[in-house]
């Protein structure tokens, strides 16, 4: 049976579930289901494929979104632990033709997720693709913030088109929410998988004009 993950169905993956359109050989971001807890190890494998390539030779490019954050062992010693911020996904750009004929075949990935929104045609459902500005913009909010990165099903309650000012997030756009306990947070929506959501001080925050502004 198929699984639910946040209004995206994913189900196995073959050459009858692609892109129903004419631009196979550009590059998209697409979410990768493999198993639990091998989402560092797959990246590593995929990533060894290219050692031997350029930049520009490469395929593909690999992203798993990962946060330190602190872990109290048994002993009561404090140490740097790995955060996995999409359990058992696996973020990968390619063309839907390398994505068919590499990496869909690779032991180690499960299946693709499908965008159940989507236009169906021959009762299958495109596979599923997150737009590079909201790539970037998760990148950057998982790489660069200091408090958790959590996500969040949509819809949430958000407020204004704003900007961050200053902090190591300075440039980053996104939207306001104001959380119950008074705190602010700034929302990247990320298509099928719902919003990436960090705490951050409501002063580093500037409002910005909707047609100066990329849709999130």
């Amino acid at each position: 049976m198929p699984q639910q993950i946040l209004g995206t169905m994913v189900q196995k993956t073959d050459d009858a579930v692609g892109i129903f359109r004419n631009d196979q050989e550009k590059k998209h971001w697409y979410v990768a289901v493999v198993n639990n807890r091998s989402e560092k190890a797959c990246q590593d494998r995929l990533r060894k494929r290219l050692k031997n390539e350029t930049d520009s030779e490469k395929a593909y490019e690999v992203y798993v979104p990962i946060q330190q954050e602190m872990s109290i062992r048994h002993d009561g010693k404090r140490k740097k632990v790995d955060r996995i911020v999409f359990p058992a996904l696996v973020f990968i750009r390619c063309t839907d033709s390398v994505r068919r004929k590499e990496i869909v075949c690779l032991p180690y990935i499960k299946r693709f997720m499908v965008n159940i929104a989507g236009s169906s045609r021959n009762t299958c459902r495109p596979v599923a693709i997150i737009p590079d500005h909201q790539m970037y913009s998760l990148m950057r909010m998982v790489n660069d913030a200091e408090e958790h990165v959590t996500i969040e099903s949509c819809p949430l309650h958000l407020g204004d088109r704003v900007r961050v000012n200053g902090g190591k997030l300075v440039g980053l756009e996104g939207n306001i929410c104001r959380e119950i306990d008074g705190s602010t947070s700034l929302v990247v929506k990320i298509d099928i998988l719902g919003c990436a959501k960090v705490t951050i001080a409501r002063e580093l925050l500037e409002p910005i004009a909707e047609k100066n502004s990329v849709n999130i």
